[in-house]
């Protein structure tokens, strides 16, 4: 199922300033090191919890399920499914109404309401992400400062992340069964 980045997040969950004054950092001479930190931080953060942090749009093309099964959108958290299009075996897509699906916000599923056994692909866009960088749970956003600060201190990251990171990305895992 590839899902593809269709919009980029517009900022980092925590901005340079605000790393910085984590760290009581006053000066700028590492400040490209710091931002690496934050982007690498928030990638350990959403790859923790397979979720992505600030807002961005997503394409996902998956084969079309079963009538009444559902599909299992990724990424996550989804803030809105904007289109839904069936892909046929010659490459025409045709978008689908909102009437044509249903959306499952508990479940972040998505299933169609009618198959159609002439498509063999279903094309999704989603909006994705918790919103903008103050939307994003503060447990998350200080995990991502652990990771910064931890990154900063240790520079060779040996030992692996901080104990706390964990506690702190805990309750945003998907567990799998």
């Amino acid at each position: 199922m590839p899902a593809v980045l269709l919009t980029a997040p517009a900022a980092a969950p925590i901005g340079l300033a605000d790393a910085k004054a984590f760290l009581r950092l006053e000066h700028d001479v590492e400040d490209a090191l710091v931002a690496g930190l934050v982007a690498s931080a928030t990638a350990q953060v959403e790859k923790a919890t397979r979720r992505v942090l600030v807002a961005q749009r997503w394409r996902l093309d998956v084969a079309q399920p079963a009538p009444g099964a559902a599909i299992a959108l990724r990424p996550r958290p989804v803030r809105e499914v904007e289109a839904v299009r069936l892909r046929e075996r010659d490459g025409a897509l045709h978008a689908l109404q909102p009437s044509d699906w249903r959306f499952d916000w508990a479940a972040e599923r998505l299933s169609l309401v009618r198959h159609d056994p002439a498509s063999r692909v279903v094309e999704i866009d989603l909006a994705v992400g918790y919103g903008d960088p103050g939307d994003v749970p503060e447990t998350l956003r200080l995990a991502v400062r652990r990771l910064v600060a931890d990154g900063f201190e240790r520079r060779n990251g040996a030992d692996g992340p901080p104990i706390d990171v964990g506690a702190l990305v805990g309750p945003y895992r998907e567990l799998w069964l």
